[in-house]
């Protein structure tokens, strides 16, 4: 069975979404281009690439990927804490104890705590 590798969000504005991931999120920057092109590198070997949107198909805003945390109170004061956009509060749901935010271009980052 194939593994994922990478996914590519697209951006207006590389550095700032740099900075939003790495600072705020806690990401770990692999790579970067200038304005044009940044990665981040999971633990599990997946990487996160923030593209310079460039094609009319490439629209920033519109993505979507999930955190597995262990401790998603933890992580919601923390967002709350470092100002970050609450789109969807902390809630429990009969699989997980979720909360998400939004990025600088508004694509949806999801907090999950898996029961």
């Amino acid at each position: 069975m194939p593994k994922l590798d990478a996914v590519i969000f697209y951006t207006h504005d590389v550095p700032a979404v740099v900075d939003y991931y790495t600072n705020k999120i806690g990401l770990k920057l692999e790579y970067t281009s200038g304005d044009k092109y940044a990665s981040f590198l999971f633990d599990n070997g997946v990487k996160l690439g923030i593209k310079k949107a460039t094609e009319e198909r490439e629209v920033p805003g519109s993505q979507t990927f999930f955190l597995a945390v262990v401790d998603a109170k933890a992580e919601y004061e923390l967002a709350k804490q470092k100002g970050l956009h609450i789109l969807k509060e902390l809630v429990e749901e009969e699989w997980a104890l979720e909360f998400s935010v939004l990025d600088p271009d508004g694509n949806k980052v999801e907090y999950v705590q898996n029961k």
